[in-house]
């Protein structure tokens, strides 16, 4: 076994989901939230089946119950469908770094729901953990500096009640998506059902409401389509399967930790590549949030 192949796994994950989120954040700014999200979904499901067939021998999953099937397009409802229309235009809204920071709250949402729902005891440090990453979540949000220009009052909280919105429904979307995974079924078949079921519903939603021409006709404009495509590999694709490839070769409270890195990588990329002020209260806050999540997996 290679040494140290699960960790460089999981840091290769969150750089690929760091740089996704930026794709996403950019072009949807040009074309608008929910075009960019029905046709990052298309090219997804294309890569993913590339994949599939390398990893798997086929082209598409073809052993799936009934039960898991129910259980995989609850969690594709709920995650990729309401959960990332509302972190897409989080995206447009609050741009990749605070939007990716809030999504980074999921594992203490997570922690959280277990405690209400399945009474999952939190021990001293978990619960530390939580404190921390809340903390730090509230220090970056009601600081003014690094906020994205011309973002102030409604429009602001707005964007923030979108961005946690995306992390309600990516918690749901890990609860609801567990059930089919019960029994050792494959990690990148159900993301595959997930990412098909979530195409049919926001491509029938398109229909629909007659916007299949207008979204197809932005996301193959030049200037569009291949950073749609190159964002759609990065995350969905290459990223999913990097974080598979962690898990299964490294410690999970190891791999998560280093896969929830992206609003630290983001906020070094404004920074020192984008020169942008980003505040000693965001650099701080980032910093609390991600050791808050390091602490609910390192213990």
């Amino acid at each position: 076994m290679v040494p140290f192949l699960g960790e460089a796994a999981a840091f290769s994950a969150a750089l690929c989901w760091a740089t996704s989120s930026m794709i996403f954040s950019n072009i949807g700014g040009k074309v608008g939230a929910q075009t960019v999200n029905r046709g990052r979904l298309a090219c997804s499901i294309f890569c993913l089946t590339i994949l599939h067939w390398v990893m798997e021998g086929q082209p598409w999953p073809n052993a799936v119950t009934w039960e898991q099937l129910g259980w995989l397009s609850l969690s594709s409802i709920l995650g990729l469908v309401i959960g990332d229309a509302m972190l897409f235009q989080a995206f447009v809204m609050l741009g990749a770094r605070l939007s990716m920071l809030l999504m980074s709250t999921v594992p203490i949402m997570g922690a959280v729901l277990a405690w209400v729902l399945f009474d999952e005891i939190l021990i001293p440090i978990e619960i530390a953990g939580i404190a921390c990453g809340v903390g730090g979540v509230l220090l970056v949000i009601v600081g003014k500096k690094g906020r994205p220009v011309g973002l102030a009052g409604r429009n602001y909280v707005v964007g923030i009640l979108f961005g946690l919105g995306g992390a309600i429904g990516q918690v749901s979307n890990l609860i609801t998506a567990k059930y089919a995974l019960i029994g050792g079924y494959s990690a990148l078949s159900a993301t595959w059902i997930r990412t098909m079921v979530a195409v049919i519903a926001m491509w029938g939603f398109a229909l629909l409401l007659g916007r299949v021409r207008r979204t197809v006709t932005a996301c193959i404009a030049p200037d569009v389509g291949k950073w749609l495509f190159l964002g759609a590999l990065i995350g969905p694709a290459v990223g999913v399967w990097l974080s598979m490839l962690a898990v299964q070769n490294a410690n999970v409270g190891i791999a998560s930790t280093l896969m929830a890195l992206p609003p630290v990588i983001l906020i070094v990329y404004e920074g020192t590549i984008l020169r942008k002020p980003v505040g000693w209260q965001a650099v701080m806050g980032t910093c609390l949030a991600f050791c808050g999540v390091a602490l609910l997996f390192m213990h």
